[in-house]
């Protein structure tokens, strides 16, 4: 929102959900201080993401509110304003690159960011850095909750102890799987999309909650109702330096192989850059937990309020497996599939989870 005066509003934004406040977090910026672009000027958190808000516009912090961190403020709520001025410099753009909790680090332990040279991207300065820079830093020390694990930790928590989880592990045969990835990385290679497992396996998942609906639905009980979910928002599990993200990629039953691998791409780029917008944060309807690609063979995935459904993959592996009666090696996927109990019964997962076997057997391009 824009005047005529050259002023642009910072809102608390609407990340759907049915989520009507958020929570203010961190400052990041102060009054009368000259912000780029982009760049984010407060953290706000709801039930399911922390977000940074960014500037809308080059130009200097004003009339931003009173309101401490820990205060809860409608969606709508003006927080700030960015009197508009000219682009800046690039040499001043481009000063110094790292994250506010990078920036936090070194003023706490009395580091000027200026004096050090960043090992991350493009220069950027990360945490151990700060660490590095650091004399006589401490064998051993404490530190404040950050408000995305302290969010982290209410959110599982919760889950946990209202969700009555019903898990089902089982091994697939992952030879076709491993056969299709091998003859499409080259050509996606050639459209600059790097070919993992999980589009593949997002995929599959995608075609087994078309076919068992249950498992993309959500548990109404004020209303005793069950609610279909008609589009399949499959969110991916992302571990970043400040706790772990879960973006949502919409709308998956649309999407073709090469635009799953290459939402997955920038969805986690995003999450790990803190780039993410409102929209990307919330509206899941079924979540995947890519254990695989930290070398873990399986884990116990928590679903996550309102979902009634988790996927996890862990890291396919060759194994001595029975087949047509004689023993042989091939590559084996172990995956952990948990649902709410309070809406599906062991016999509504074995048969998703039976489909979700046939899927990743069955992949195709």
């Amino acid at each position: 929102m824009s005047d005529a005066a050259g002023y642009r509003d910072v809102i608390v934004p609407d990340i759907g959900e049915g989520l009507s406040e958020a929570e203010i977090v961190e400052w990041l910026v102060a009054e009368g201080d000259e912000v780029r672009e982009d760049q984010p000027v407060v953290l706000i958190s709801t039930e399911k993401a922390s977000v940074e808000l960014p500037a809308p516009v080059h130009g200097i912090a004003r009339e931003m509110t009173a309101l401490a961190p820990g205060t809860r403020v409608p969606v709508g709520t003006r927080l700030m304003r960015i009197e508009t001025v000219g682009e800046p410099a690039r040499e001043k753009r481009d000063a110094v690159l790292a994250a506010p909790r990078t920036r936090r680090l070194a003023s706490e332990l009395g580091i000027a960011l200026e004096s050090i040279v960043g090992s991350g991207p493009e220069g950027r300065i990360l945490d151990d850095d700060v660490r590095a820079a650091a004399d006589g830093y401490p064998a051993e020390h404490s530190e404040p909750l950050s408000p995305m694990r302290r969010r982290i930790a209410d959110v599982t928590a919760a889950s946990w102890r209202e969700i009555p989880h019903i898990t089902e592990f089982r091994e697939v045969d992952a030879s076709t799987l491993v056969q299709v990835r091998e003859r499409l990385r080259g050509n996606f290679e050639s459209q600059g999309i790097h070919l993992t497992y999980l589009p593949l396996l997002v995929k599959a998942l995608a075609s087994a909650l078309t076919r068992h609906p249950r498992f993309n639905a959500t548990l109404d009980l004020r209303r005793d109702r069950i609610v279909f979910n008609d589009s399949l928002n499959i969110g991916i599990a992302v571990g970043t330096e400040d706790g772990l993200l879960v973006p949502v990629l919409r709308d998956v039953e649309r999407l073709t192989l090469a635009k799953i691998a290459r939402g997955i791409g920038e969805l986690a780029d995003g999450a790990r850059k803190g780039t993410l917008s409102p929209a990307m944060a919330g509206g899941g309807t079924c979540t995947v937990s890519n254990f695989g690609s930290y070398g873990t063979w399986l884990g116990t995935p928590i679903i996550r309020a309102p979902e009634v459904t988790i996927v996890g993959f862990g890291r396919i592996r060759d194994a001595v497996v029975a087949v047509n009666g004689a023993p042989a090696v091939r590559p084996m996927l172990p995956i952990a599939v948990a649902t709410d109990h309070r809406l599906n019964d062991g016999s509504h997962l074995a048969a998703f989870v039976d489909e979700l076997e046939r899927c990743c057997r069955e992949t195709e391009e």
